[in-house]
């Protein structure tokens, strides 16, 4: 169904661009046989005058032959003269007698001409012909209209003698020119017919050629993009020259791969989705059976009589509910800094206090580990415009993280430095390091790694699992980075990165 709707959108491309170029053509060809017919009216006029000067001078001399007599008059003309004489023109012909008096009409016979030539209604008029110079002396033909509406011809006749006794005329001589004109417009009909074939078949021949030189390249992309459209997202469009073609193709390209990179997007998205969810699930479930479990067991110990146990198993499912609530709220957090608009309170943020916070808070943790905590900070350090809070919830993850993976007896270094416009803050720690294949899963949720940092020893609770997760949003919604390099047997190194400038 696809491919046949291409077709049919290509067929019409054809006729529409074949019907262009016919009008084009035909439109073309008649303005230019126009022009030529309009530049050359006066050509042609004075072709006809040429011709009509002949033939009344031909007619004259015809009449002074015929005529009896020496006396050319017109009571010597003879029928059939008379009969020939209305064969000679389309239009009117007249006998003056020497003083310019019309002695005889002589009007076209209906077979001699086409009847499109004849007029019967047409009057003539003798125009003052002699008062002209040349009237007695030779041929006379006026195509224009300047004497007299409709032009005239006429042509002195002479008695044997040589002397003049008359004059023909032919008034109007707008008959006569058609007659005349004729053959040059059926020449240019003709050319017009000519011309409207050969555009035709040029138009078609061009139009052809431009479907299959324009269209064709855009039925292709477009069979493309209908495959792409459906899914075969791995289809690329040729991008050969520099044409509109080819940036269209670069377009389509660009734009299939940001969908393809999307749809993988998407697809990674609920991939995490679903082990989140699954994590959660987990993780949800154990403090809440533990909980469950420890308050059965509160209330069958009470029935029991045995009081003080009793009261244990409470407190043991009360610091499971702690557990919960810690998850849910470190979820909640996570939720929050990851929203496309994490909300952050910015504030003017001193850095050697915040670090003094965050030891003071991990001072206690770091005994009970025997590890030391050494301070290295640069000179100067500026205030930083940051959340306070998230700051330091970002800086007690990493040093508790450290602390509790690092051996008795070492120390974990906290450092801070100013460096191309960013302030660098180090955390680093002397424990067992971690694979180089597990550093780019450790900021995950809830990775499960052999030397994963984001977990808390069996049986014991030193936090949720998503404290270097929490750790990294809390550095990206500042528009900084958090990583992480460890070399195996030598420690550790966490580095935060925090723009000076937002």
């Amino acid at each position: 169904m696809t491919r046949k709707s291409h077709t049919e959108k290509s067929g019409s491309v054809f006729w529409r661009v074949a019907a262009v170029l016919i009008a084009v053509q035909i439109v073309t060809g008649v303005l230019a046989v126009g022009f030529t017919a309009w530049y050359a009216r006066d050509q042609q006029l004075s072709l006809a005058s040429v011709a009509l000067t002949a033939r009344m001078d031909a007619v004259s001399e015809e009449v002074e032959r015929r005529a009896a007599g020496s006396d050319v008059s017109f009571s010597d003309f003879s029928d059939e003269l008379r009969l020939d004489l209305t064969y000679r023109f389309p239009d009117p012909l007249l006998f003056l007698d020497i003083e310019g008096n019309v002695v005889e009409t002589f009007r076209p016979a209906k077979d001699a001409f086409d009847p499109a030539f004849i007029d019967s209604s047409i009057v003539p008029f003798v125009p003052d012909i002699l008062d002209l110079e040349n009237t007695f002396s030779t041929v006379i033909v006026d195509v224009s209209d300047d004497i007299i509406q409709g032009g005239f011809a006429s042509a002195p006749l002479f008695d044997s003698g040589g002397f003049p006794v008359g004059i023909l005329l032919v008034q109007p001589l707008t008959q006569s020119l058609e007659y005349e004109l004729a053959e040059t417009q059926r020449a240019f009909r003709s050319a017009l017919r000519l011309i409207a074939l050969f555009s035709v078949l040029i138009a078609l021949a061009l139009g052809a050629f431009l479907t299959w030189w324009l269209v064709r390249p855009l039925q292709r992309m477009a069979a493309d993009v209908s495959s792409i459209g459906e899914g075969s997202y791995h289809i690329r469009l040729p991008e050969s020259g520099n044409d509109e073609f080819s940036s269209l193709s670069g377009a389509i390209n660009a734009m299939t791969e940001r969908v393809q990179l999307s749809i993988d997007s998407l697809r990674e998205a609920d991939r995490v989705r679903r082990e989140l969810v699954a994590n959660v699930g987990h993780d949800l479930r154990t403090p809440l059976a533990a909980v469950t479990a420890h308050l059965e067991e509160a209330e069958r110990l009470r029935g029991e009589g045995r009081v003080g146990e009793a009261d244990q198993a409470i407190v043991s499912a009360r610091r499971q509910g702690k557990v919960l609530g810690a998850l849910v709220n470190d979820l909640f957090e996570l939720s929050r800094l990851e929203s496309s608009v994490p909300r952050l309170h910015f504030e003017p943020v001193l850095i050697p206090e915040i670090i003094s916070d965050a030891l003071s808070s991990n001072k206690r943790a770091a005994l009970n580990q025997e590890v030391g905590l050494v301070v290295d900070l640069a000179d100067n350090l500026p205030v930083v415009e940051a959340d306070g809070s998230r700051i330091l919830r970002l800086l007690n993850n990493l040093i508790s993280n450290a602390i509790r993976y690092a051996p008795a007896k070492s120390q974990v270094t906290i450092s801070a430095v100013v460096e191309d416009g960013h302030l660098e803050i180090r955390v680093e720690d002397k424990g067992d390091g971690i694979e180089q294949e597990a550093l780019a899963q450790l900021f995950d949720r809830y990775y499960r790694g052999t030397h994963a940092r984001t977990r808390s020893e069996p049986n014991e609770y030193d936090g949720t699992g998503l404290g270097l997760a929490i750790s990294k949003a809390i550095a990206e919604a500042h528009g900084g980075t958090l990583t992480a390099s460890s070399i195996r047997g030598e420690g550790t190194v966490f580095t935060t990165r925090l723009p000076l400038a937002h």
